[in-house]
């Protein structure tokens, strides 16, 4: 189990309340058990660590020898759901832990999954805190950094450990783009103009993105000639390459957490070919994919060709390629496939 989905839990004094020292008779935290059962039934991993016999043993060795059989037995009866108990928890004045939390906090904590995308990413939040794992999170910390210098809202990082990215929690208004449209398009081209001041230097190639565009449909288990016709024939090899310039990687409108006066970019992909095109397109297609109106769609399409001099054909041709990437994580392919041929 990896550390990002583990409990550790304290064993006196929070899961059991012993009176003068009478252990086997101690009171369970009721609230706390039910809490650590639901979260042992959401596949969180559930240690409980103590210190018992700290004082009354000369080694650790000697305190699980000594208490082990009686705290197994008292989670038995109480119904306790675990994986572990460990005997290698010192005793302490205090324990200082960036990750600490009371037992009275914990109860109150709703702890929630959070929907990943297509990515399948494993993503929870306290209300508080969001906690995401990902091989990227080194390199999407560092793109934060980027985009903090250009004013750019994204969220306040606590910490990367290992492929666990700690962030805080920022509250959406999933509703806002379709009650706002003009607004939010407004906070959208502010930061696709705000990513043209980042001095480039080229390392990738448009025509390693045609490539990418091209194994998809090999790797497509269905309708390839309908996406050969769609997207290579009808003018994929004929756009202008663009230039290789600082952008999102996922500008998608799932990626994008809206309120009344901004918005916060989540979740890019450092390592994709960016440029102005690819995010204008990608956005267009997000938009296609969760189902807006046409309305929205060529509103945004419009508003977004307009004040960053794109044809819109070309913009159509790279939506077209944008959906044709995603139907091997899509549920529903034959529905972005319709999609695809509706992009004109």
């Amino acid at each position: 189990m990896k550390h990002h989905k583990r409990i550790v839990l304290d064993f006196d004094d929070t899961l059991a309340f012993p009176v003068n020292r009478n252990f086997k008779d101690a009171k369970p935290n009721r609230s706390l058990i039910h809490k650590i059962n639901k979260l042992y039934n959401q596949g969180w991993q559930i240690d409980i660590y103590t210190a018992r016999g700290s004082i009354s043993c000369k080694t650790r060795e000697e305190a699980r020898a000594k208490y082990e059989k009686e705290i197994v037995r008292w989670l038995f009866d109480n119904q306790v759901n675990y994986h572990n108990l460990s005997f290698e928890k010192p005793l302490a004045a205090y324990y200082v832990d960036d990750k600490g939390i009371s037992p009275e906090d914990f109860i109150k904590t709703d702890i929630r999954q959070l929907e990943g995308g297509l990515s399948g990413s494993d993503i929870y939040t306290d209300g508080r805190l969001v906690h995401k794992t990902d091989a990227r999170a080194h390199e999407v910390n560092e793109w934060f950094d980027v985009a903090k210098t250009l004013s750019i809202d994204v969220p306040k990082v606590e910490r990367v450990v290992g492929e666990t990215m700690t962030m805080e929690y920022i509250k959406h208004d999933k509703d806002f783009f379709s009650d706002f449209p003009h607004r939010a398009l407004s906070y959208i081209q502010e930061c696709l103009e705000k990513f043209k001041k980042v001095e480039y230097q080229d390392e990738k190639n448009f025509s390693e993105y045609i490539e990418r565009i091209r194994q998809h449909i090999a790797d497509s288990p269905i309708r390839q000639d309908v996406l050969l016709r769609s997207v290579v024939f009808d003018g994929l090899n004929e756009i202008e390459p663009p230039k290789e310039s600082f952008g999102h990687g996922d500008f998608g409108i799932t990626n994008m957490l809206f309120n009344n006066d901004s918005v916060t970019l989540i979740d890019p992909i450092p390592s994709a070919f960016t440029c102005t095109e690819l995010d204008v397109a990608k956005f267009i297609a997000s938009l296609y994919i969760n189902e807006y109106s046409q309305k929205e769609i060529d509103l945004a399409r419009r508003v977004l060709c307009s004040y960053n001099e794109l044809r819109i054909e070309d913009i159509n041709i790279l939506v077209r390629c944008e959906l044709t990437r995603v139907i091997k994580y899509h549920p529903k392919k034959e529905f972005i496939i319709e999609l695809i041929q509706n992009v004109y």
